[in-house]
């Protein structure tokens, strides 16, 4: 993987020149030594010292770290395009950790930072940036208080986040690209959808309430009364990427008019949106929760049935964003570091994800442009050094693999056995060799130095 250089970064200003290299180095490092402790990351106790320091400056502001992230993703998409906005929320555990300002997790019991996380990729489920990112913590002193919070305006509430990172990428993004926000059921939120009909702007959500409708039913029971417009076969990614997942499915999908909650009295009446419905024929599964069932809401018109099983298709991809908290938290170990403050921590989650995108990216980008160059990917000294390490010869091609078998290659440096049954290799594998690959190329440099 090509190293970063403070030229990518045409708006970074952390007030010094060399905190903005620092910043560069530590991306290059956590990219080429994912999951390495950072001494490990850096052998100079000088470079140790000065990524803690890094840390803890109140230079480096969390807005400076959001502004750097933004403006970098923006620039790896083009506009004019349709893209896909994938968001989740991970909880950031660090129950082990003794660190000042830490809030409490999900489970009650949990101490760590949360982290909402929007990443854009194309409608064929490539990812291309990391386009925004937030991190919070619960005051401790709030935990139980949660009946409260009924009584608390929507600006004031955690699921304001979701609509907050939502304009934040609209306006990033601009009017000419046509972005399509696609989220699990905790993003099932009333006022998102009537703010979604600004600057270019569709949500793709799955719903989790049973909502009243303006004829007087409710969405559950209106879905189930729809016909079945067709029952198709679905080959839906697993969560690994790697396996598809055979279903038939009974597809329905209809357009209703969901009223304004009552507790709500700030926003529209009611909107327009089209539920769409996915329920598996015959299932055959035995635990309920693999059972596909899903059902959708989404401001997009849909016309006919190809054009649901768009939508369909496109929500299949939010997996995508699971993924890279996977790759966050298992391959770069960001759960591990030592920091001592909440706000330090907060900081390494941004930078830290910022490498961890570069990683998963190498792995999809394979998939999806398989017969490309690796040198689109890989330095000349990388796939070099990769093609001795499999082959264990010195007589290197002239012509680089393809990024397809490059990959495969470094799968296999990770423990992926290449088996026709195993399918390409996963994240996980792919991180572990391209670690390998980056230790072994860095002696390959200094060994084929001039003198």
């Amino acid at each position: 993987m090509h190293n970063i250089t403070v030229k990518d970064f045409p708006h970074l200003d952390f007030g010094d020149i060399r905190r903005d290299e620092r910043f560069v180095t530590l991306i290059n490092n956590i990219s080429t030594q994912p999951g390495c402790s950072i001494p490990k990351q850096n052998p100079r106790w000088y470079d140790t010292k000065a990524t803690y320091e890094f840390f803890k400056n109140e230079e480096v502001s969390m807005e400076a770290l959001k502004k750097t992230m933004m403006l970098y993703g923006a620039n790896q998409v083009s506009d004019n395009m349709q893209l896909l906005i994938l968001q989740d929320i991970s909880n950031i555990s660090y129950n082990d950790l003794q660190a000042e300002g830490l809030g409490y997790l999900d489970n009650k019991d949990g101490r760590g930072i949360l982290c909402y996380s929007s990443i854009a990729a194309t409608t064929e489920g490539l990812p291309l940036s990391l386009l925004y990112q937030h991190t919070w913590v619960r005051p401790l002193v709030e935990l139980g208080k949660s009946s409260k919070r009924k009584q608390i305006s929507f600006d004031g509430k955690e699921s304001y986040r979701w609509y907050e990172g939502m304009q934040e990428v609209n306006t990033l993004l601009g009017h000419s690209i046509h972005k399509i926000h696609i989220a699990d059921r905790e993003a099932d939120i009333y006022e998102l959808f009537f703010h979604a009909y600004e600057s270019n702007t569709d949500l793709l959500i799955r719903a989790r309430h049973n909502r009243q409708l303006s004829n007087g039913s409710h969405l559950w029971d209106n879905m189930a009364m729809q016909p079945v417009a067709a029952t198709v076969s679905l080959n839906i990614p697993d969560k690994t990427g790697k396996k598809k997942l055979k279903a038939e499915a009974e597809v329905r999908y209809h357009r209703v008019e969901i009223l304004r909650p009552a507790n709500n009295k700030h926003s529209y009446e009611s909107v327009e949106l089209t539920a769409i419905e996915i329920k598996e024929v015959n299932p055959g599964r035995e635990r309920e929760e693999d059972i596909i069932h899903w059902k959708l809401l989404t401001t997009l018109e849909v016309a006919d049935i190809t054009t649901a099983l768009q939508c369909v298709k496109w929500y299949t991809f939010r997996w995508l964003i699971e993924r890279f908290h996977y790759v966050l938290k298992s391959g770069t170990k960001i759960e591990e570091l030592q920091l001592k403050e909440a706000t330090s921590l907060q900081k390494a989650i941004a930078v830290y994800s910022m490498a961890a995108f570069r990683v998963m990216q190498l792995v999809y980008e394979s998939r999806h442009h398989p017969e490309v160059s690796c040198e689109v990917v890989l330095t000349k000294a990388q796939w070099k050094t990769l093609y001795m390490l499999i082959h264990r010869n010195q007589e290197i091609p002239k012509q680089p693999p393809s990024l397809q078998q490059a990959v495969m290659w470094i799968g296999r440096l990770g423990g992926h056995l290449g088996r026709k049954s195993d399918g390409p290799p996963g994240l996980k594998t792919v991180w572990l060799g391209y670690q390998q690959l980056c230790h072994a190329a860095s002696v390959y440099e200094i060994m084929t130095q001039k003198i």
